[in-house]
């Protein structure tokens, strides 16, 4: 019985901390020293597996991100990884703000 209830919880705790993820938010420098963020977001997003493939290929950029939310004058980027399973599976998100 005891050895079940430890089998049990060693279990429990490597299966949380397996399905745990990490998220780790990397602000780029505003390409404008001075004004407003801007008013419009767009986003472009891409999952990759192993670190070998991607969902999208290269269509995770600044400029994608930027024709996605309809801006022609960005003012700042924002890059955004999600981690799951130690790093197998990465969602990578670009994030422009601007006018």
């Amino acid at each position: 019985m005891k050895k079940n209830v430890i089998t049990f919880a060693a279990s429990a705790a490597l299966a949380m901390l397996m399905l745990s993820s990490c998220a780790t938010i990397n602000s780029g420098a505003a390409l404008t020293e001075k004004g407003p963020i801007g008013q419009k977001v767009g986003e472009a997003q891409s999952s990759y597996f192993l670190g070998l493939w991607s969902s999208k290929g290269e269509q995770n950029n600044i400029k994608q991100a930027a024709e996605n939310g309809g801006i022609k004058k960005v003012t700042q980027v924002e890059y955004i990884d999600q981690s799951v399973f130690f790093g197998l599976f990465i969602k990578h998100t670009t994030r422009v703000y601007g006018e």
